[in-house]
């Protein structure tokens, strides 16, 4: 008998043989029950312990060994050991329980085992070495495990765009919201990547202890979803026009026109889009539409900002109330437009122009309904035509022909430019000839001063031609600004005295109310067109 050999275990105790003794040690942490200790020390031909000490024991919760009887005379007994394996194959469990003065197991009796259930892969050869020297009781005890199978990863989407169902506004630099941008449209150039397929990656096989190959789980491929106006490259979906990406379920569109069924008020927020905006309603004071397309809108339009990169059309009126104003790319449509701003290519108004100011490249015409403008400033660059101007009350009204505004704003800026060239010409130029005076008189140059001087003739050359294509340019603009001669002021009724019409080179004021009638620059003089 070996001393102090662990002789058996179970959930509650351990027991162990001396020479002289039974020890006992209580399994603290399972809550040991003294019925269950009684049952297992009888089982094991335990007789006679001392039970009143054990009961002591566990009310004292006593962690270490304690006699509970004399040693005993115990028949020989093999030592006893089941191996099994697990569900899932990869592990191989032993139990065993030593025995004593019978048959013992050693390292090669339990390999030969182990062959025998055909377990063969993990063996952990060591550990099953050290239970079988220590001899100690072992329960589910891993002695060969294999390798898992790694899973892989699903192939997924990832969508380049946010979805925005609702906001309440945005949040500005200085910490306070901003009521009227929402940011509710996903906006989308031609060419911009919309969606991206990420291909499922395969899992790696595991082994499991009888050697055989254990399969990852199978993974899931993902498609690039359906998609109007778009086109598909290299596991991507890009857009094929301008637009608005909208998604629904697993289909993706992109659409060139954005709809408002009602009004552009807190509710939808300023609109921002790079197709055309069709709104449903009225757009409110205060708030924005800006579109890269056309703008249709069926109803007013009150003191909001409206800016198109193509052409606007008001069903209603624009009412501006001196803070309105409309930025169209090309011609703007209205029925009536009191105290706002218009810039347009042509602005064609049915009933009315009211103290505004309204420019237009190319003409402006009122002549639907009644045809009138009065107050303010309109102005274009080849015809201005309207059925009244001015009124009975002689208010100030100006009507300007042959001025485009932006080609003279233009044209400001390239005669500014031109003299900062001069300017920097002159003192490049002056820097030259005090190099050249000193070559002349026989100085010889440093390094660094010749290099000063060839990239001042570099710089010369480039000066000289931007001075060259400036000057070109401003000629043109000049001859356009000049020319006045086929702009036209038309009226199909009457002109009232307070009106003040304006050429390139010229004014001209009513005085006396004049009907039908037709003005031109003749000269450098506006004149009255005689039929």
């Amino acid at each position: 008998m070996v001393e102090t050999q662990v002789h058996r275990e179970d959930k509650n105790c351990l027991i162990k043989l001396e020479a002289d003794s039974v020890l006992l040690k209580l399994k603290l942490e399972n809550k040991p029950d003294l019925i269950e200790i009684e049952n297992f020390l009888e089982e094991n031909s335990i007789m006679e312990a001392d039970y009143d000490k054990i009961k002591a024991k566990l009310e004292e919760a006593e962690a270490d060994w304690f006699k509970v009887a004399e040693n005993i005379d115990l028949p020989a007994e093999d030592d006893k050991l089941e191996i099994a394996v697990t569900k899932d194959r990869l592990q191989a469990v032993m139990e065993f329980i030593p025995g004593r003065d019978g048959k013992e197991f050693d390292l090669t009796e339990l390999k030969k085992i182990l062959a025998e259930k055909s377990i063969s892969y993990g063996i952990k050869e060591n550990k099953i070495k050290k239970i079988l020297e220590k001899r100690n009781p072992v329960n589910k005890e891993v002695i060969a495990e294999g390798t898992e199978a790694e899973p892989g990863e699903d192939g997924y989407l990832i969508y380049h765009f946010e979805e925005q169902d609702e906001s309440v506004g945005t949040l500005r630099d200085d910490g306070t919201m901003d009521f009227h941008s929402k940011n509710l449209i996903n906006n989308v150039r031609r060419g911009e990547k919309i969606v991206t397929k990420v291909e499922a990656v395969e899992g790696q096989a595991g082994r499991d202890v009888f050697g055989l190959k254990v399969r990852p789980p199978k993974v899931k491929n993902v498609k690039l979803p359906k998609a109007k106006n778009t086109v598909i490259k290299n596991n991507s979906v890009y857009a094929a026009i301008d637009g608005q990406v909208v998604r629904n379920g697993k289909k993706i569109s992109i659409d060139p026109v954005y709809k408002v069924r009602g009004d552009v008020d807190l509710k939808e927020g300023n609109i921002d889009f790079v197709g055309s905006v069709k709104i449903g309603g009225n757009v409110q004071e205060g708030f924005e539409v800006k579109a890269s397309g056309d703008i249709e809108i069926a109803g007013n339009v009150a003191a909001a900002s409206i800016e198109s990169g193509a052409n606007v059309l008001i069903k209603k009126g624009f009412l501006g109330r001196n803070k309105g104003q409309i930025k169209a790319a090309g011609d703007v449509n209205v029925n009536f437009v009191e105290n706002a701003t218009i810039k347009a290519n042509n602005v064609r108004v049915k009933e009315a122009i009211m103290h505004s100011h309204v420019t237009a490249k190319d003409s402006i015409t009122v002549t639907g309904g009644k045809g009138l403008i009065v107050g303010g400033r309109v102005m274009a660059q080849n015809k201005i035509e309207a059925n009244l101007m001015g009124s009975s009350l002689a208010t100030k009204t100006y009507v300007e022909i042959g001025l485009d505004p932006e080609l003279r704003k233009n044209c400001k800026a390239a005669k500014d430019e031109l003299l900062r060239i001069e300017d920097n010409l002159d003192k490049v130029n002056k820097s030259i000839d005090l190099l050249n005076t000193m070559k002349s008189k026989g100085v010889k140059l440093p390094p660094n001063k010749i290099k000063m001087f060839a990239k001042l003739k570099t710089t010369k050359k480039e000066f000289e031609a931007k001075k060259e294509k400036l000057e070109a340019e401003i000629a043109e603009m000049k001859e356009q600004l000049t020319s006045s001669e086929d702009a036209v002021i038309k009226v199909n009724k009457c002109i009232f005295p307070g009106v003040q019409l304006l050429s390139s080179k010229d004014k001209m004021i009513i005085r006396n109310k004049l009907s039908k009638c037709a003005f031109t620059e003749i000269n450098k003089e506006l004149r009255q067109k005689t039929n």
